[in-house]
């Protein structure tokens, strides 16, 4: 998890009936996925066969129609820090029933990894 709260990464996923099963995880493969998408801003879908393209549907309209925010961490010390994201009063009532979603947690690092490039 910490390799993704390095970089910007968001994690989105859908399993349906069809996906297989991975014996001998220690936890389920869905368990894991829901905890890195919601640890990172995304989300995960568990959908019957025909609800998979409504899924993708949402999915990639949440990456269309997502705002990021920038900043300066005070300092970039590789540790956990809390990030919260609320909007004004003004911004809940003119936007009512609109639904946010960040990362509760970041790491602030010197270089994004190799893998996150």
């Amino acid at each position: 998890m910490d390799d993704f709260l390095q970089t910007s990464g968001i994690v989105f996923g859908i399993k349906d009936q069809r996906s297989p099963k991975v014996p001998r995880l220690r936890y389920e493969q869905e368990e894991i996925l829901h905890y890195m998408a919601a640890k990172t801003g995304g989300q995960y879908f568990s959908v019957a066969e025909d609800g998979y393209a409504a899924a993708l549907e949402m999915i990639l309209m949440q990456v269309h129609f997502r705002y990021e925010l920038g900043f300066t961490p005070a300092s970039i010390d590789g540790k956990r820090h809390e990030l919260k994201v609320v909007l004004t009063k003004d911004a809940q009532e003119r936007y009512k029933g609109v639904q946010l979603r960040f990362r509760p947690e970041y790491i602030p690092v010197a270089e994004v990894p190799s893998w996150g490039r």
